[in-house]
């Protein structure tokens, strides 16, 4: 969802990040908040704590985020990523079914993707708090799966981070890089079957493979 649906990483996440590091007087940089995207909340800190120092006011960092994140969840439409809108509706005209898999919290998920006029487009939608383990580990995405009882080859997985790519590989899940601000590694662009700037550019692909399927 953050990233590749919503472009939450940039508009949230990162900009309440940056701010929130600034009012503390002990400044994050944008470019290393990147590379905290898409895992858990618990990895989050780890890395502020690790590469920042141990004495990092962790519990006033969250006091101050979680504020101006919340102001933007409950009463703010978050911008879509490009593309988003053309693949969703070609994938509800093809009658392909459509999930979200993301580690952020059920309620707030439900809120961006309302805010934002996309939750009717998904017929099931997991969240870090419906699984035991999140990014990297694949469970949020075999769920899914399970969820619309087909096989790991028959999906598609969307990914614009690394942990997520990494959870996808974990998995063996087919992956569709989407790159954008999160880090991605030389190994997630190696196991993805496509490395994409613009989400709509799978429509094609996809196109490609039903016909193909459909001759057989």
């Amino acid at each position: 969802m953050d990233g590749l649906l919503l472009d939450s990483e940039r508009q949230m996440y990162l900009r309440s990040g940056v701010e929130t590091s600034k009012e503390l007087g002990r400044p994050i940089e944008e470019a290393f908040l990147t590379t905290l995207m898409g895992g858990s909340w618990t990895a989050y800190e780890k890395g502020i704590l690790d590469n920042y120092g141990s004495d990092y006011p962790m519990d006033k960092y969250w006091e101050i985020f979680d504020k101006k994140v919340d102001q933007m969840i409950n009463y703010e439409s978050i911008p879509l990523r490009p593309g988003v809108i053309e693949v969703l509706d070609y994938c509800k005209e093809k009658g392909i079914q459509m999930a979200v898999a993301t580690s952020t919290l059920y309620d707030d998920a439900i809120k961006c993707l309302s805010n934002s006029k996309l939750i009717d487009y998904f017929g099931y939608i997991v969240t870090g708090d419906m699984v035991e383990k999140t990014k990297p580990n694949p469970e949020v995405f075999l769920k899914a799966i399970e969820h619309f009882d087909i096989s790991v080859n028959e999906s598609l997985v969307f990914e614009d981070g690394h942990n997520g790519a990494h959870a996808a590989k974990n998995g063996n899940c087919r992956l569709i890089l989407v790159e954008d601000l999160a880090y991605l590694s030389d190994e997630d662009k190696e196991y993805a079957e496509m490395v994409i700037d613009n989400i709509n550019k799978v429509i094609e692909h996809i196109d490609k493979e039903n016909e193909t399927a459909s001759s057989l």
